[in-house]
């Protein structure tokens, strides 16, 4: 079998799509297209069953596809090794991380570790969706609090992440915000329409209290929300983090400090073979150790 035909499997097997898998590698989609035969041909049997539309591959595929994450992570992994022990370049680790933490905090607490390693490079991706890039090997590994259960994956736990709602001290004695019901009659700002984002708040409450959230003003980003608050026009839910500053200095309140809304735990997600790597390791043992971190979030 063919190296480079084995790569080009892998890598649309990853990503799925010819398309994006030719973006990837740099080639035409016609050029992936023809490797897939290749190795197809030089094996004699069939890896993606063409009769859907959806990219699938064919039990031989999977198993073939198998083999290929051992070879060609274990081949990274030599490739790594080999650029320490001859001090030829840096190596650089691809880290996503959702993007209020990222921005706000990883950002401020990750000199430390670039000064310590200073042969390794990092490079961010700050995003909500970050499963994706990570299964495709566009990142090396994720920070993020949604429960992702998926094979080969290594879960390994940092912090726990408390969220509050915020509202100006203004708004509050100009709405006369005193319990839950006051909550009809004022603009509740969330990243979703469908309330998805308020679901740790909603879950904190009475049932027969959640009704009350029903004036929806959607502001796709954290920070958007802060300053929604500041500036009056509603009521936001945030994490605690985010907003220290602000509550700190009386510019943001809590209208409901009776009420503690459910916690979400971030983890590190990188895949098994990955984290055999010593510039992923390093960087998980540092990230797992940051006192920084559990000061701030416990």
């Amino acid at each position: 079998m063919d190296l480079y035909h084995l790569k080009t499997f892998f890598t649309l097997g990853k990503i799925q799509n010819f398309t994006r898998a030719a973006d990837h590698l740099r080639i035409t989609q016609s050029a992936v297209s023809h490797a897939i035969k290749k190795l197809e041909t030089s094996i004699d049997t069939a890896l993606i069953n063409r009769k859907n539309r959806d990219l699938i591959l064919t039990d031989a595929g999977k198993i073939l596809f198998q083999s290929c994450e051992k070879i060609f992570y274990e081949l990274e992994k030599i490739d790594q090794d080999l650029a320490v022990l001859k001090k030829q370049k840096q190596l650089t680790i691809r880290v996503g991380a959702t993007v209020e933490f990222g921005t706000t905090i990883l950002i401020n607490h990750i000199r430390e570790f670039l000064d310590r390693f200073p042969d390794i490079h990092i490079d961010f991706l700050f995003s909500h969706h970050l499963m994706e890039p990570l299964l495709q090997d566009f990142v090396d590994l994720i920070i993020d609090c949604k429960p992702h259960m998926v094979k080969n994956l290594e879960k390994i736990y940092l912090f726990q992440e408390q969220y509050v709602t915020i509202a100006s001290p203004a708004f509050i004695e100009k709405m006369q915000i005193t319990a839950l019901d006051d909550l009809g009659q004022v603009r509740i700002l969330s990243l979703d329409k469908d309330l998805d984002w308020w679901h740790n708040f909603i879950t904190a409450i009475p049932p027969g209290k959640q009704a009350c959230l029903k004036n929806v003003m959607q502001i796709n980003h954290i920070r958007g929300i802060i300053n929604g608050a500041i500036a009056g026009l509603g009521i936001g839910f945030v994490p605690r983090y985010t907003v220290m500053g602000e509550l700190e200095k009386n510019i943001l309140v809590d209208p409901f400090p009776h009420i503690t809304p459910a916690a979400d735990d971030f983890h590190i997600f990188i895949k098994k073979e990955r984290l055999g790597i010593e510039k992923n390791r390093r960087l998980v043992t540092y990230l797992t150790r940051l006192a920084p971190l559990k000061n701030f979030f416990q």
